[in-house]
């Protein structure tokens, strides 16, 4: 789990995952224009997952062939990107209808978020170190849970009873389908601390969603998703690039020549480019639905990647993760009838 800007950081795209984003924020097709508030929340969607699927592969790449291995570097290269393209896109073609300075108290907590991150950033890369890969990605699993404990502590949000009870399917399916592909490295032990830091990832990566959640739908603290963009991600360059220095990221990469080419600066480039459209995407369906349901899709992310694999790849899939699929989508259509029944 090298975590990535919106990796944090994700059901077919127009089908039962459109109807269960319509019914999470009803408020959202008020009379008159609820068609375009639906279609605009499915458009959203679909890019995000598309976008999901897309920095995957390219970060893949990166890593994998052109031996950029340096996440957190890679993480900088995708906030600066972000940040100069969302200030790219404000100032020539995506300008706010009304736009307004943000208040002090309005960046101050910009500035927490930006550091809700980066401390996700921090925990779950630390903790490759203690864990493999595959147990990480079961923990994160969990993310939908802790994001809705989370929403119920921190604010007023409230959920039924049967969203409650659709968490134990979406989140053990998700489990099923990384113990499908389960091995564990030989002499690598179980991990306490690897264990906490995967954890506290996970719970940061709520909290951020929560943070922003309220960032772009508050009455003063409102912000659009492109200025919101800018601003956490100037101030996640500069933590970013701090722990990219402490780790010896920089100095690695520095010395590292087989990353000093031009393609391999090209596709940094186009993960940045793509990172920047993930980010705001990422925004705009915790605006549009809510931070537990960007949680919920990250789940549906995982079956659909691996039904993208098996499609096109003709991947393997074992019993245990076929299963896993299905208790996975069961938890989600539970969750969509929970969030329906709450209203």
């Amino acid at each position: 789990m090298r975590t990535t800007p919106g990796e944090e950081e994700e059901e077919e795209e127009g089908g039962e995952g459109t109807a269960l984003l319509a019914s999470s924020k009803p408020e959202a097709r008020a009379a008159g224009d609820g068609e375009v508030g639906l279609c605009t929340t499915a458009f959203a969607v679909a890019s995000w997952f598309a976008l999901n699927i897309s920095i995957a592969s390219v970060n893949k790449w990166v890593i994998s062939v052109d031996h950029f291995e340096y996440p957190a570097l890679l993480t900088v290269v995708h906030m600066v990107c972000s940040y100069a393209l969302s200030i790219l896109a404000i100032a020539t073609c995506l300008r706010p209808a009304m736009p307004v300075a943000p208040s002090a108290e309005t960046l101050s907590k910009v500035r927490r978020l930006s550091l809700t991150f980066c401390g996700s950033v921090f925990c779950g890369n630390l903790a490759l170190k203690f864990v493999w890969v595959s147990f990480a990605q079961m923990v994160t699993a969990a993310s939908p849970l802790l994001t809705l404990l989370l929403a119920k502590l921190l604010t007023d949000k409230q959920f039924s009873r049967l969203a409650h009870l659709s968490m134990l399917p979406m989140c053990g399916g998700v489990m099923f389908c990384v113990v499908g592909e389960l091995r564990v490295s030989s002499g690598r032990a179980f991990s306490w601390v690897g264990l906490g830091l995967i954890v506290l990832s996970t719970a940061l990566r709520g909290v951020k969603s929560i943070m922003q959640g309220a960032l772009l739908s508050g009455v003063e603290d409102k912000l659009d998703a492109l200025s919101l963009l800018q601003h956490m991600s100037k101030y996640s360059v500069a933590l970013l690039t701090l722990y990219a220095l402490l780790t010896g990221e920089v100095h690695a990469c520095y010395a590292d020549t087989r990353v000093h080419t031009p393609r391999v600066a090209a596709t940094v480039a186009a993960s940045g480019a793509i990172a920047f459209l993930l980010n705001v995407c990422n925004f705009l369906v915790t605006k549009y639905t809510s931070a537990v349901t960007l949680q919920v899709l990250g789940n549906v992310k995982v079956v659909l990647s691996i039904g993208i694999s098996l499609l096109i790849f003709g991947n393997e899939l074992s019993p245990v993760s076929a299963l896993g699929c299905l208790v996975t989508l069961g938890g989600v259509w539970l969750y969509e009838r929970g969030m329906r029944s709450k209203h």
